[in-house]
């Protein structure tokens, strides 16, 4: 076994002890999640499955499939059922790891204090955003790592910073001509999301207008993501991505941040950058701030989510008055104000970062772009489908998209599921994975158009162009919430350059890309007539879909390629090292 190898397992046991530490439900989540189509989860699921009459193996069983609604079941079937209390932490622990607060509360109130129920009970509170309450619960028994990393983390939501000792002499003397350090949360090929596309779109334009990128990702990854077999450097194209993944690792919220920034400092003082450069969240910010105060050198913060409200979509209204959202809104405004600059996706997000106390003169739009193979001609229709075997004749409404809660599918499965019996010609292809996935089948299982219905799941990034072409809509029917009324996705961008219309919810974030009757068709979010109105019109007008595919094309090859955004990037660079 290699040096590195060895490091890496000796890492990646102590984060697993951790993650079991704090919350051992949440943990199996995020492994089966990861690791959903290997024959040993498969094979576990399905023994957990033969214990019909236990109603604890039916709900891990429910949990690591995803599967909250059958989850969600098992729990109230054992509330109403049940003769003792046996149980119900183990069940409430379920139901917390997949978002469902008020079972778990019901649960959690039939059992009498123990040590297990108040971490229980914390991990709740926890979950909600209660984060001093949750902490005071633990105050109660021995003292353990899920204090510790609680306390933690509320330290840093609180204000709590990295310290770094100044090295002033770096000040205004890069070695290398036009040399940027950029920071991430993750990238290829370890994770394939739109963050990491969207990371490796934009670097690869840097490079190729002749800026040196230094790339790297946060302490840990991607060996907190299960690749132990992680190299320290990956070359994706003409991008290195540097893994930072010290020797004796930190696996508390600000030992991570301490850790970054010194392991980001050493990486500043070999190469010399004239800018550093990160991207959301905070925690990646407060790192790059406290490099930048010691060295001198300008940073920028590029804004591509609003995180907290991302929190708040998974948890009921009352969260947003909770202690987290609070302060994580203030984390956020906190860096983004000591930035020298603020990159962020469009308009609603600017206007939000303008409310927050952020300079608006110091922020610019990097809008979500298209590139490689969505710059080219799209391939045909028919031409896409023969090479994913896709019915040649049928009328696709999809898309391709990260399987989520508040992209609002169950939307689009219900109008399909109205149109069934006046179009039979007309199918669904949802492309992608996520937590929703099992819902969203066994909804459309419930409607009885089970047969209509495609998911083919996680794809390769080099497919993804045949699955927009093959369609014939594309759909974002995203529910009307914090994220989604700011937040503009990468997909239908993607779709647009494919000459497909999208059929979008009436949102401003998607406002800013869908022109009404243009390009496609703005629709009230959970309005199911009106999205199968919607798509019966395309459906009917065949022409006027064409008409909308093309100007979606148009509009995004003149507005919204990695290239453009490229040029708006180095203008703020060079702005900066004048300055």
């Amino acid at each position: 076994m290699n040096t590195r190898l060895f490091s890496n397992l000796m890492t990646t046991g102590f984060l697993t002890a951790s993650n079991l530490a704090d919350d051992p439900s949440y943990f199996a989540l995020q492994v089966a999640r990861k690791f959903r189509h290997q024959v040993t989860v498969k094979f576990l699921n399905n023994a957990l499955s033969l214990g019909k009459q236990n109603l604890a193996a039916l709900a891990f069983s429910a949990m690591i499939r995803d599967d909250s609604v059958q989850l969600r079941k098992i729990c109230r079937m054992w509330l109403e059922e049940s003769d003792s209390n046996r149980g119900a932490v183990f069940l409430a622990n379920l139901c917390i790891s997949i978002g469902d607060w008020d079972t778990a509360s019901k649960l959690l109130g039939e059992v009498t204090p123990s040590r297990n129920m108040i971490r229980s009970a914390a991990r709740l509170q926890w979950g909600l955003g209660n984060m001093s309450e949750a902490i005071a619960l633990l105050e109660k028994i021995p003292a353990n790592r899920q204090k510790r990393h609680y306390i933690s983390e509320y330290q840093v939501y609180s204000g709590k910073e990295p310290s770094l000792s100044p090295t002033r002499s770096l000040n205004s003397a890069s070695k290398g001509h036009d040399s940027v350090i950029f920071l991430v949360t993750n990238s290829l090929p370890h994770t394939n999301s739109g963050y990491a596309q969207r990371t490796q779109s934009t670097l690869s334009a840097l490079v190729k207008e002749g800026w040196k990128v230094n790339a790297c990702t946060r302490v840990n990854y991607p060996l907190n993501i299960g690749a132990v077999r992680a190299k320290t450097s990956d070359r994706i194209g003409q991008v290195d991505y540097e893994r930072l993944i010290p020797s004796r690792a930190k696996f508390d919220l600000s030992g991570r941040i301490q850790q970054q920034a010194e392991e980001l400092l050493a990486k500043v003082v070999r190469d010399r950058p004239q800018v550093l450069h990160t991207t959301t969240d905070f925690s990646n910010a407060l790192a790059v701030k406290a490099v930048a105060e010691a060295t001198g050198i300008p940073w920028v913060y590029e804004v591509r989510g609003q995180l907290a409200d991302t929190w708040l979509s998974t948890r009921p209204e009352t969260a947003k008055e909770s202690e987290r959202y609070r302060l994580f809104m203030e984390r956020e405004a906190f860096v983004a104000k000591h930035a020298d600059h603020v990159f962020t996706l469009g308009d609603v997000m600017k206007k939000n970062l303008i409310v927050a106390g952020v300079d608006a003169n110091k922020i610019s739009l990097l809008p979500n772009g298209i590139g490689e193979k969505f710059l080219e001609e799209p391939v045909p229709r028919s031409e896409a489908r023969g090479q994913l075997s896709l019915d040649p004749n049928a009328f696709y409404v999809g898309t391709v998209s990260s399987l989520v809660p508040y992209e609002g599918l169950s939307t689009v499965i219900k109008a399909v599921a109205e149109l069934a019996g006046t179009h039979k010609d007309l199918r669904l292809l949802i492309v992608g994975d996520g937590t929703d996935r099992e819902n969203l089948i066994s909804l459309a299982n419930e409607l009885g158009i089970a047969e209509r219905c495609e998911f083919p799941g996680r794809i390769a990034r080099e497919e993804a162009h045949l699955y927009h072409a093959s369609l014939n809509a594309f759909v974002v029917p995203r529910i009307d919430s914090a994220v989604t009324r700011s937040v503009t996705p990468l997909k239908p961008v993607e779709a647009m350059a494919s000459k497909v219309p999208v059929l979008a919810s009436n949102l401003p974030a998607l406002r800013e890309l869908i022109a009404d009757g243009e390009n496609g068709h703005l629709i009230e979010s959970n309005n199911v007539s009106a999205w199968s109105e919607s798509i019966s019109g395309l459906i009917l007008d065949p022409e006027r879909a064409e008409d909308m595919g093309k100007s979606g094309r148009e509009f995004v090859l003149a507005n919204r390629t990695w290239e453009q955004n490229a040029a708006s990037i180095i203008k703020v660079y060079e702005r900066l090292n004048k300055g």
